[in-house]
């Protein structure tokens, strides 16, 4: 849709959506972890999730947000059927989990308040319980709950329990928001730019001119080199871009929730992890070195299934990698609409597919070097294992990011530079 207006009936589908979480928040609240109430309370966010799918067809046609709302609200299903059925999360495990917590807050350094009325603190704990609830819904990564993912960052690798204090963290994170906010400029360039056209021209888009493109000669206008250095140069702006937007976004509402007094520091730790320390293998890179936001809510519904389809235990840890990958590989998709990339367009399904197969070769190597490699120093398994994920990310990512370039350029949006920052130059 090219008009700026928002389309008549947006708020429907919008309401529909948050309606998804206020299913879940109220279920979670008022329930017990046993109750079969919670199963139905799953299917009614399923349906009430298909019910926005529905009104995004209906009343956002051509829009480039309507996709993204439908795939967020698939998300937040899945993120029912966790929190509902799988975890059975509750306010009183909750309760229990603050208490034995060594992080859980002293009491005692506040005033105490004067005692209310029953009426008044049976209100206000309802509210409280609800107010948790609601928060949880949004709280993907579980942090300081009972459910909390594995591998989740820490502030300090060294210092695995240490906890800024507000101030520190605030600085830190100010600093971390202005950085990451320059990086995106830095590495980001306005498409009226003539060496950028000449660049974007030459990019493929098509699966098989990507992946396999000496099948494809007559596709290397520029000859493989100089096509070889286009893709480098567009894969790690993609890279640094979006890590760097990430990283912004995250931390914008870690000094808003911090900085009201809403949070303390302890719920926002780092929303990304090192690349130095996990990054040299695919499983590393996925498992902690990028953001863990859908890891609970696919692991959990992963687990579930190969459960209930009664999959041999040696296939289940298959099972879960294909799982996660694929349904993220559709929700990437259907974001890339975002971008105003179509769905036939789309190469996300084959780049998280395609991650399948790195992680099975990976796993494969291993199991074939066997002992050898423990006789290999650590600085020489990282050297090989970076070469090994750099050249990985190399052959998958453009089959995935081409076609939002081409598609940021048509349209005329500020998009990642081949250039890195420097002035441009013909490639």
């Amino acid at each position: 849709m090219s008009t700026t207006t928002l389309p008549e009936g947006w708020h429907i589908p919008l309401t529909q959506w948050f309606t998804v979480q206020l299913i879940t928040a109220t279920t979670v609240a008022f329930t017990s972890a046993s109750s079969p109430l919670r199963n139905a309370a799953a299917i009614l966010a399923f349906a009430t999730a298909y019910s926005v799918q529905l009104s995004a067809q209906k009343y956002l046609p051509g829009t480039r947000f309507g996709a993204p709302i439908v795939a967020m609200c698939w998300i937040n299903v899945l993120n029912a059927i966790d929190l509902l059925i799988l975890s059975r999360a509750s306010y009183e495990a909750q309760q229990e989990y603050n208490a034995n917590s060594k992080s859980n807050p002293n009491p005692t350094t506040s005033k105490p308040l004067p005692h209310p009325g029953p009426g008044l603190a049976l209100a206000l704990a309802l509210c409280k319980r609800y107010i948790w609830s609601l928060a949880l819904t949004f709280n993907y990564r579980r942090i300081n709950t009972p459910w909390q993912i594995r591998s989740l960052p820490h502030f300090n690798p060294d210092q695995p329990g240490y906890i800024p204090t507000r101030t520190r963290f605030l600085v830190t994170s100010v600093a971390k928001l202005i950085f990451s906010v320059g990086i995106v400029h830095i590495f980001t360039i306005e498409t009226s730019d003539l060496y950028l056209n000449h660049a974007v021209s030459h990019l493929p888009t098509k699966p098989g001119e990507i992946l396999f493109p000496f099948l494809y000669p007559s596709s290397a206008t520029l000859g493989w080199k100089r096509d070889l250095v286009l893709r480098v140069l567009f894969t790690l702006s993609f890279g640094v871009v979006a890590r760097a937007t990430i990283v912004a976004g995250y931390t914008l509402f870690a000094v808003l929730f911090v900085g009201s007094g809403l949070h303390q520091p302890r719920m926002w730790p780092p929303v990304e992890g090192g690349i130095w320390n996990e990054g040299w293998c695919l499983r590393g890179f996925w498992g902690k070195s990028w953001h863990q936001t859908l890891r609970a809510l696919l692991v959990s519904n992963a687990d579930f299934l190969s459960s209930s389809l009664h999959i041999p235990i040696p296939l289940r840890t298959p099972f879960r990698f294909i799982f996660c990958f694929f349904v993220s590989g559709i929700i990437h998709l259907l974001m890339d609409v975002g971008f105003g990339v179509s769905i036939p367009e789309s190469g996300a399904l084959w780049f998280f597919s395609l991650q399948v197969l790195g992680v099975l070769v990976e796993v494969s190597v291993g199991r074939v070097l066997g002992k050898g490699l423990g006789d290999v120093g650590m600085w020489v398994k990282k050297g090989v294992g970076f070469v090994w994920v750099g050249a990985f990310m190399l052959w998958s990512v453009p089959v995935w990011v081409n076609p939002i370039l081409v598609r940021l350029f048509a349209d005329g949006v500020r998009m990642m530079s081949p250039f890195l920052g420097f002035g441009g130059w013909v490639i």
